[in-house]
């Protein structure tokens, strides 16, 4: 008996849940990549509330010989199909913060702190998002080793302009430099 009540029970649920459903086609472009898990590693990152993104970048050994490769990048995917990939030369990974939307375009725009071998000094890169493709906008640098000015601090807006602040080393001191941001 009570396995015809709990048929009867799916079945009410089924009944229900196909009325209310309401269904939309969206196109979405999707790229696929085949990665080789011998030769590349994925590290997941939490961009925002309700997307992640993927850094798809080279297993990197303690083997010095690496160091001799002529080029390293990565790729980074998006949760959000309607993003399209993005490619970076000269990375072993990558850390990024989503800063959302800074031009007014209704698109994202993204920072970038590629990774490499050593150092705590490393470029950062600013990216918009513009007809389907990310496209660079401002490159400044940091030493990232300093907790001070993490990458959701690296944007600041004064006077309706936004602002891309930098480091750079004076008579041995750090200097954050803000530089404008012009789309």
């Amino acid at each position: 008996m009570r396995y015809y009540h709990f048929l009867l029970l799916v079945l009410i649920s089924l009944v229900i849940a196909c009325q209310t459903k309401e269904t939309k086609n969206v196109e979405v472009n999707t790229e696929t990549f085949m990665v080789d898990a011998d030769s590349v590693a994925i590290d997941t990152l939490l961009i925002s509330k309700n997307d992640t993104a993927f850094v798809i970048k080279p297993k990197v050994a303690k083997d010095s010989t690496l160091q001799d490769k002529k080029a390293f990048e990565i790729n980074v995917l998006f949760s959000n199909k309607k993003w399209p990939a993005l490619n970076f030369k000269q990375a072993i990974g990558a850390d990024l913060y989503m800063v959302g939307d800074i031009n007014g375009d209704n698109q994202p725009e993204l920072l970038l702190r590629p990774e490499w071998f050593s150092s705590c000094w490393s470029s950062i890169n600013l990216f918009s998002l513009k007809d389907n493709s990310w496209s660079l906008v401002k490159v400044g640098s940091m030493y990232f080793c300093a907790d001070e000015y993490p990458l959701s601090k690296r944007i600041e807006k004064e006077n309706s302009k936004y602002y891309l602040l930098t480091d750079s080393l004076a008579d041995d001191k750090f200097v954050i430099n803000k530089r404008e941001i012009q789309f």
